[in-house]
């Protein structure tokens, strides 16, 4: 049916794993707390048997490779936007529903063809070496520093029920808006602003 990260899906479960709830009722939200669950256990596993790590770094390393910012970037790189079905009440993908649908696909990958070929899905498509360098709101602002350039985070809104908002946050540089990106905290969003703007100034 659908081939997506060198995994061709054989059943319609692809498609609700990338429904969203404000379309239908039939939606990835079973498939995302499933998926959840298996990344956690196979990142685990991987890092386990990779013995590169220290006991006291396999937490921290498998925390990064499932974090929102490295699902975000695998969803990415899955090109999958365009197959996502969307309500009119949520107007984009935002960087919450990239990670939860990553999560769904490899939820679904399970139920079609099981552990193994969800951990080769895993290999191909993620990015297991986190960079513990990522703090990108910190590297922004030294690059910002060193260019003598003004900044500052705004809050452009917010959206959805108290419980569960997604921040829209506007990255201004010399007064002027370079980067947008939203998350499920002010913080993330942040963070996602400053990487974004450090590959636009890399150009």
């Amino acid at each position: 049916m659908i081939n997506i990260g060198g995994y061709s899906f054989k059943t319609k479960k692809i498609e609700t794993a990338l429904t969203h709830s404000s379309c239908s009722e039939k939606n990835y939200e079973r498939y995302e707390f499933l998926g959840d669950s298996i990344l956690d256990f196979l990142i685990a596993d991987i890092l386990f048997k990779s013995e590169k790590y220290k006991e006291a770094e396999l937490t921290r390393a498998r925390a990064n490779i499932v974090s929102e910012d490295s699902l975000s970037r695998v969803f990415d790189k899955l090109s999958v936007a365009n197959l996502v079905k969307l309500g009119k009440s949520c107007p984009c993908v935002t960087k919450a529903i990239k990670c939860d649908i990553v999560e769904s696909l490899v939820a679904v990958i399970y139920l079609e063809s099981g552990l193994e070929e969800c951990e080769k899905f895993i290999k191909n498509n993620f990015y297991l070496e986190p960079d513990e360098r990522k703090d990108y709101k910190s590297l922004f602002q030294e690059f910002a520093q060193k260019m003598k350039y003004s900044f500052n985070y705004e809050l452009e809104k917010t959206q959805g029920p108290a419980h569960n908002l997604t921040f829209f946050i506007n990255l201004n540089v010399n007064g002027k808006i370079v980067a947008s990106a939203s998350a499920k905290s002010k913080s993330e969003a942040e963070k996602e602003c400053a990487r974004l703007a450090l590959e636009i100034y890399k150009q």
